[in-house]
Order: structure tokens, then sequence, then C-alpha cells
């Protein structure tokens, strides 16, 4: 159940979707500053974690969408 839980790709993008938009605001509000900091990390972390999601649920989408068609 955790696994499942765990491996979900919907909860995947969402956590990286909120990681994005929370790093992505303290850069663009820090925008001014040119200073490395942690907010760049996460927001590059973001967007390896929904790039990784996509594939998994176009492939899901495809088989529903091939089970739907009629034959």
């Amino acid at each position: 159940m955790l696994k499942t839980i765990v491996h979900s790709p919907y909860l995947n993008l969402f956590s990286g979707l909120a990681l994005l938009f929370t790093s992505g605001w303290e850069t663009w509000d820090r925008f001014d500053e040119f200073s490395l900091a942690a907010h760049h990390g996460i927001l590059v972390f973001s967007l390896i974690q929904i790039a990784r999601t996509i594939p998994e649920i176009m492939h899901g989408l495809k088989e529903i969408h091939e089970s739907v068609e009629p034959c």
C-alpha cells in the first residue's frame, strides 16, 4: 500500500509542481540578488521530478485511450 502511494506518478507530479511553484517564487523574488542558494537546487530538482513523471502519465493515458477505442 505504501509502496503504491510513494511510486504514484500523480503524487510525484503534484510534489514536483508544488516544489516548482514555491522555489520559482523564491527565485523570482530574489532575482536581483546574484547569489546561489538552496531554492535554485530545489528548482532544478522539481524540473527533474516533473520530467520523470511525464512519460509514466503519457503511457497511462495511451493505455486508457487504446482501451476505450472500438476495435
